[in-house]
């Protein structure tokens, strides 16, 4: 939500994406209420058939998209002893496979019609930092973050930019139940800013990347975490 708010106050027209119809249409509400333009486009990554369609949702009401934001992810914890095949699977399924697949679509109408334009990875300090339990995640993140510079690469002929945020430690839905009770309180602790992140904090790397502001940068990735990979 935070990432479709700076970019609906600063002029773009957003369509929020995802599979909770109930929080779509909430999002799509605050950013109205916020003097944005904002539609909500169900979908699910995971399948295939979904992504063409909700790219021509979004065609059909406002032309074609410039920026896109995969920010769709799930996160597992467990020890690596315990991981799964399904489990792995699952977790590459939507961190990988579907964010590939949304810019794979996005790149192939950017093309089509010689456009160019802007694809924004979401990916994560743990492509890059060890951390315990967490091995499926960081493992779909690094995969993230190579495939950003594999494709920032082949598609730059196109003038279609590719790049990555690499946020630290946020409390989001995503993150609750690593930040539950004294969990915000010790990373916070760790970090040498001494917080952790607040929405906002993504404001200047969404919209330097979204915008010709940062028009000569393609397979970049921009660390967002008050300090915290750098270790105290």
């Amino acid at each position: 939500m935070a990432i479709a708010r700076v970019l609906a106050v600063n002029g773009a027209k957003v369509a929020i994406a995802g599979k909770d119809h109930g929080a779509l249409e909430a999002a799509v509400g605050l950013l109205t209420d916020l003097g944005g333009e904002a539609i909500a486009i169900p979908i699910d990554v995971r399948q295939d058939e979904m992504i063409p369609s909700s790219f021509d949702s979004v065609e059909t009401t406002w032309g074609p998209v410039t920026v896109l934001v995969n920010n769709a992810g799930v996160v597992h914890r467990d020890k690596a002893v315990h991981l799964t095949r399904e489990t792995i699977r699952d977790v590459m399924a939507v961190n990988v496979d579907g964010a590939v697949m949304m810019a794979q679509e996005a790149a192939r109408r950017m093309i089509r019609d010689g456009r160019g334009g802007s694809i924004i990875n979401i990916s994560s300090i743990l492509a890059g930092v060890p951390m315990r339990q967490v091995a499926a995640y960081s493992a779909s993140k690094a995969a993230l973050s190579q495939m950003t510079r594999s494709l920032a690469l082949e598609w730059a002929k196109h003038g279609i930019r590719v790049n990555e945020i690499r946020p630290g430690w946020f409390e989001t839905t995503l993150t609750d139940r690593f930040l539950k009770g004294p969990g915000a309180h010790v990373m916070a602790g760790q970090n040498p800013l001494g917080r952790l992140g607040a929405p906002h904090d993504l404001d200047g790397a969404i919209l330097l990347l979204a915008s010709k502001a940062g028009i000569y940068m393609t397979g970049s990735a921009i660390t967002v975490d008050g300090g915290h990979s750098l270790g105290r």
